[in-house]
Formats: structure tokens, C-alpha cells, sequence
């Protein structure tokens, strides 16, 4: 049996969470550089405020109707998912985190897991004050099927079940197969043109079609409808990723070499934080630099460069010297640029990296290893080839609340 936690609106959640006062109120989530709409309250939702808008189409709506506007605060995110997942680990078997605010546990169907769930949810509910809601299935598929009917129909008090087929072929019956966890836009139209429009349908049909027209994929989906479990694990985890990219629209076009440099350097060292976190090594760095696309003809200009490393490294100050050195060929000077950024690729876990006779030291830095653990506690450390001065917008934060100790709130 598999349950499903997922936090409803997590981003506009957080917000809400420290500020009682924005509840029940249009409340939007910004993207970096408050560029997009990345999270919605509910009453921002039933307004109308689109997934991914543009900010600037609709600040005017925003503002009539007197929604609360934040630049997004990923370390609150961050630290408010790590207590989220802490709780079900603590009450949970083998739960495996899917997103920063979703995660799976695979328990036996030999109990009752309901009680418990709604136990967790409120516990979860009254230690973070993020309300969860909660699917629970024989398959993947089919908790994330009901999870999202729990979020959205009142009368499953936040937890819904599917445990036997007569609990999901009715529901499968009304859910549009492009709804389907693992569907997506550009399958969709490819069942529904094999007359597919349903996820009832889906699970009907005929598997040797599905495996003929969708590979393997199309067959999963079909048996995983069926309450026949096919994913061991969700699909991606434990996979090693194939790059690492850290890039930043910039808040007004810079022209100067210095800022960009300082920006990139910043990029590189959080790339290479992200790269240790996940013990992988880089063979090759790219950095990326251009205007805004939106800028006059002869004001344009958009070029990447890269380089390949003798050996495979995440070594922050081999990053930074590669980087300083591309983006002084890539740079010309008079151009407005909005946009810089680092991508590390051709990566390999640590543990696999092989010695040669011109690198036989293949070990992670132990000076690495160090500073990662100085920035993990807080402290405010980092290279000086980068200062801490801010190029892009963040007009709308709010305070990290749980990470800095100026920020936490004091109760009288």
C-alpha cells in the first residue's frame, strides 16, 4: 500500500504560516527576480491568477484586489519541508520524498493506515501549521489519484483511500485521462485520438496496443490503473541527474565585467554545494551570457562557452577559475546583459570516479567538505571572490522566520 502526503499550495502555505493575518486572503508566490507566479492561495487560485504568469500582466488584478504579493523565500521552504519530512519519518515506514513537498511511504496492506494518516496530517498540521493532504492506494498512481481528490472534495476531510478496485473504477470513471499521474501534455492527445478520454478507459484497454503505441510507459500506466503496482520507486529517484544549472535573470541589464563576475562566482559556488550535496563530481563547465531577449536589434547578444576538466572534480575554486576565464572571453563590453549562469555536466558519482597516472587523487576536497559543513550550520561563509550584494529583485520578502535567529517571532 502506498501513501501519499502532499501540502496543499506549499510555497503560499509557508508565507501564511508566520503571517495569520494573509489567510483567507489572494496570496501569490514570485519566482526569482518576482518574474512568475510559482505558487497560488486558493483564493488567489479562484480569482483567476494563472500558473506561471507573468507578474507585470497581472499586478493591476493583484492590486484591486488587495492580494498579498511575496518574492519567493526558498530557505523557509526549505527548512518547513525538512520538519514536514521529519514527521513522517517518525511515524512511517520507508517514506521517500518526492518533491520538496510531497513524499511517498510504502507500507504493507495488511492494516489499516487510515487512523494513522489522519493522525500524521494532524500532527503535521498542528507542529508546522502546513495542512497535507493525503492519498492512500495499492499503487503509485493510484494514491496520487487520490490524493488530489482529497485536496479538493471537502467531504474526504483532507484523506481518502482506495483500497479496492470498487473504491477506484468509479472515480477513474469521471477523471480525464490527461489528469493521469505520468500522462502529461503530449501523450494525452495521442490516447484521446485512440479514443482513450478517460482514466477508465485507459485501464481497459488493450495492454499489447499500449506497450505497440506508448512503450512500456503506456503499459505501466494502464496496469498501475488497475491496482497492479509497477513502480518500485518513483520514477527518477536514486537516478544520478545529469547536469547541475544555476543562472539568475539579473534586475536591470549590467554592463560592467565586476558584477557579472561577482554574480557568476556566487552561481558556481551554490552549483558546486549542489553537486558535493549529492556526491557527484563534474567533468565539464558551461557559462551562459545574455541580454533580454526583448532588447533593440543591435543591442542582442547571447553566447555560451565551455571547457572540459583533466579530471573530474567539485572543487569549488577549480569551478571559479573556469568560470572567471569563459566569462572573460564571452564578454563584451556596452551590452545590457540580464542573464548569467553556470551549468556543470558530464557528472559521476564520486564513489565511481576512476584514478589515472596524471590524477591518481580522486578524493572529494577535504577544505570542501569543510566549508559545506560551516554553511549547513549557518554560518555565513563563502569564497571573497564574490560579494553579498544582491542584482536581481526580491522586492517582496518576507523574513526566514526559521533560519535566522533575528527573524524569529517573539511571543508575548
Amino acid at each position: 500500500m502506498y501513501l501519499l502526503f502532499d501540502c496543499n499550495n506549499f510555497f503560499a502555505s509557508c508565507e501564511q504560516v508566520f503571517r495569520p493575518d494573509w489567510r483567507r486572503r489572494p496570496l501569490v508566490v514570485l519566482s526569482n527576480n518576482d518574474g512568475c507566479v510559482i505558487s497560488r492561495s486558493a483564493e488567489a487560485k479562484a480569482a483567476g491568477i494563472a500558473m506561471g504568469e507573468p507578474y507585470f500582466k497581472c499586478r493591476a488584478r493583484l492590486e484591486a484586489m488587495r492580494a498579498v504579493v511575496c518574492s519567493a523565500n526558498f530557505a523557509l521552504y526549505s527548512d518547513l519541508s525538512s520538519r514536514m519530512i521529519s514527521i513522517l519519518e517518525d511515524h512511517l515506514p520507508n517514506v521517500e520524498q518526492y518533491s520538496i513537498d510531497e513524499a511517498f511511504s510504502c507500507a504493507d496492506d495488511k492494516h489499516d493506515w487510515l487512523p494513522l494518516c489522519r493522525l500524521v496530517r494532524r500532527r503535521i498540521l498542528h507542529w508546522t501549521g502546513l495542512t497535507v493532504s493525503t492519498g492512500i492506494a495499492p499503487t503509485r498512481t493510484l494514491a496520487k489519484l487520490a490524493n488530489e481528490t482529497a485536496k479538493h472534495d471537502p467531504q474526504c476531510g483532507g484523506v481518502l483511500a482506495l483500497a479496492t478496485p470498487q473504491d477506484w473504477e468509479p472515480l477513474l470513471e469521471t477523471t480525464p485521462v490527461g489528469e493521469v499521474w505520468g500522462v502529461g501534455r503530449r501523450l494525452a492527445p495521442r490516447l484521446q485520438g485512440l479514443g482513450l478520454r478517460t482514466a477508465a478507459a485507459l485501464a481497459r484497454a488493450d495492454l499489447a496496443l499500449l506497450r505497440k503505441e506508448f512503450g512500456v510507459h503506456g503499459e505501466r500506466l494502464a496496469l498501475e490503473l488497475r491496482g497492479i503496482s509497477c513502480l518500485d520507486t518513483v520514477e527518477g529517484a536514486g537516478e544520478t541527474r545529469s547536469q547541475v544549472m544555476v543562472s539568475r535573470t539579473l534586475q536591470e541589464g549590467i554592463t560592467e565585467l565586476e558584477p557579472l563576475r561577482d554574480s557568476l562566482c556566487r552561481f558556481v559556488e551554490k552549483a558546486a554545494r549542489i553537486l558535493r550535496g549529492e556526491g557527484l563530481m563534474a567533468s565539464t563547465l558551461y557559462v551562459v551570457l545574455r541580454t533580454s531577449r526583448y532588447e533593440e536589434a543591435g543591442r542582442l547578444y547571447a553566447n555560451e562557452a565551455g571547457c572540459n576538466f583533466p579530471a573530474p572534480t567539485d572543487d569549488t575554486r577549480e569551478f571559479s577559475r573556469a568560470a572567471g576565464m569563459l566569462l572573460e572571453q564571452l564578454y563584451r563590453p556596452g551590452y545590457p546583459y540580464r542573464k548569467v549562469g553556470v551549468l556543470l555536466a558530464n557528472l559521476q558519482r564520486a564513489d565511481a570516479v576512476q584514478p589515472t597516472f596524471d590524477h591518481p587523487d580522486t578524493a572529494p576536497s577535504p577544505l570542501m567538505k569543510v566549508l559545506d559543513r560551516l554553511q549547513h550550520a549557518g554560518h555565513r561563509i563563502h569564497f571573497a571572490n564574490h560579494t553579498d550584494k544582491q542584482y536581481w529583485n526580491s522586492s517582496f520578502s518576507s523574513p526566514p522566520y526559521t533560519t535566522s535567529w533575528k527573524d524569529i517571532p517573539e511571543v508575548r
